[in-house]
């Protein structure tokens, strides 16, 4: 390099060749500049992609309940709710479409419209949507967004069309779901003097039988019973009854499903009394104007339960209940005492409190509660709203009060310290704060009956002898014997006697066994002869 500049420099002049130099030399510069910055450029943009990619977050889920639809958005959306209604969002870009999220995430569209409805609690009549469903949201072409806006327009003509009062043409499944989304919220049907609700234990029966046996939700032994065809009276059925339209409930249909639990006729004879409850609804309210057709139907004979326990059983049970058996079990071994002491119903005898409620609440989740002086004499355990809807006081004798007093003592032992907080005097086990039901039980009163041999046969199926339905008959049976029938009838709380003595009072034989009926009434005439 040196000998190339000494060349130029004698070649040029020195002048020039500086100044060549000099130009070569910034020349050089300015490209190392450029070279640099370019260098520091991709660093620098290395580095921001490197800070995104640690930056990096999931999509969000959807949360709004109105925004633009678009498979993608749907597909994100999440329910949110309190875990049990839907979780409805609204299509911005499209009028009436909507989809309705479960709270197990199941995503269906529905389309809706506004229409004039009544409201009950502000008494007026207001513009609020009507719904219908369209689709399960699927990742298809025959269920996505698409299919969704192609099918709406037909759902909308058939929310705007008119309602038909007293349709014969609807199916009664569809008009026993509409009962059990409106009728059960209504008054009694059969209270005309005064307005009643149903009994919430009452709307679980009513539930149970119209879910299990019409709408064929219950087990596969059920379904199957109720859609098998049979032949009966020289016809053949098929249709199960859910699947009728209302002008096809003949009474021959009835029969016939009466026919299919003829094996279980009490049963039976709850089913045909619920369908008729719908059917009367209905007519009550507009829905139906035919004829009801259960009411043309003979029910089965009610072969009346006459099971109680003798007098040497309820001694073997009492001494096993009230002795060391106790101190393991004391709640449950204290409510089979109790139900042969006082003679009351399970749901009184489940929901009892050991202090009054203070609120509402409380009062409508217990059956009752121990009067404030209940460790006196004279004192009593209060139930409100029993089955006949009044309520009852109930005497505290002198053996139930050392009953109530023991179970009280054993929740302050190590092993129920648990159950010390709890309001009831019979709570659950994995909740304290709510009662026991007949499932909380059901094992230990069944180990009862096989540990004392207990049972009796009845519609061909072995049953146990001790339960707490079996305690009151044996209760009200004894109550009668001792102190007659209209006692009985009060103790039990019955509206009238006639139910007492149908369904309660389990008379003795050996009353029967009278010896010299007529040998006092002879005696007595001869001695009125001799007087005279």
């Amino acid at each position: 390099m040196l000998y190339l500049w000494t060349y130029v420099y004698g070649t040029v002049g020195k002048t020039v060749g500086k100044k060549i130099h000099n130009l070569v030399v910034k020349n050089h510069k300015s490209q190392s500049l450029i070279h640099k910055a370019f260098i520091n450029e991709r660093i620098k943009t290395m580095n921001d992609v490197t800070e995104k990619i640690r930056k990096y977050s999931r999509r969000q889920p959807i949360t709004d309940k109105k925004f633009k639809f678009s498979n993608d958005l749907l597909a994100r959306a999440l329910y949110v709710g309190n875990g049990k209604s839907a979780d409805k969002r609204y299509d911005l870009a499209t009028e009436g479409l909507s989809m309705w999220i479960s709270p197990q995430g199941i995503k269906t569209f529905y389309a809706f419209k506004k229409v004039k409805m009544f409201n009950r609690k502000k008494l007026k009549t207001e513009n609020n949507n009507s719904y219908k469903k369209i689709f399960r949201f699927e990742d298809s072409t025959h269920r996505n967004l698409a299919a969704a806006k192609d099918e709406l327009p037909n759902v909308l003509k058939e929310l705007s069309a008119p309602k038909r009062e007293a349709n014969q043409d609807i199916i009664f499944g569809a008009l026993t779901k509409d009962f059990l989304k409106n009728g059960m919220n209504d008054y009694r049907l059969s209270d005309k003097g005064e307005k009643l609700e149903y009994k919430e234990a009452t709307k679980i029966k009513y539930r149970k039988i119209l879910s299990s046996y019409i709408l064929l939700k219950g087990g596969k032994d059920i379904v199957e019973r109720m859609v098998a065809p049979i032949v009966f009276k020289e016809k053949y059925f098929q249709t199960p009854f859910k699947d009728l339209t209302l002008k096809d409930c003949s009474v021959s249909e009835v029969e016939a499903l009466q026919y299919k639990l003829r094996d279980t006729k009490t049963l039976a004879n709850d089913v045909l009394r619920v369908i008729s409850i719908v059917f009367s609804w209905a007519n009550e309210h507009g829905k139906y104007k035919g004829v009801n057709p259960v009411l043309s139907v003979g029910k089965y004979r009610n072969n009346k339960i006459r099971v109680k326990l003798s007098d040497l059983e309820v001694k073997q049970l009492m001494e096993h209940c009230e002795g060391k058996p106790f101190d393991y079990e004391p709640r449950f071994n204290a409510l089979v005492a109790l139900a042969i002491r006082i003679g009351k119903r399970c749901i009184e005898l489940f929901g009892l409190r050991w202090n009054p409620p203070t609120t509402e609440k409380e009062k409508r989740e217990c059956s009752g509660w121990l009067e404030e002086n209940w460790k006196t004499e004279k004192s009593y355990i209060y139930l409100h709203d029993t089955k006949n809807r009044s309520d009852e006081r109930v005497y505290i004798d002198q053996k139930t009060r050392e009953l109530l007093l023991r179970l009280e003592r054993s929740r302050f032992t190590e092993a129920n310290k648990h159950f010390v907080k709890s309001p009831f005097l019979f709570p659950q086990k994995n909740n304290i704060n709510k009662h026991i039901t007949g499932s909380s039980i059901a094992k230990k009163i069944n180990a009862l009956n096989a540990k004392f041999g207990w049972t009796y046969v009845y519609e061909g199926k072995t049953r146990n002898k001790f339960t707490i339905k079996i305690a009151r008959k044996t209760f009200g049976s004894k109550i009668a014997e001792k102190e007659g029938l209209e006692i009985a009838s009060r103790k039990l709380n019955h509206a009238d006697t006639k139910v007492t003595k149908d369904h309660y009072i389990v008379p003795e034989d050996s009353q029967l066994e009278i010896e010299n009926v007529w040998d006092d009434n002879v005696e007595r005439f001869e001695s009125f002869k001799k007087v005279k």
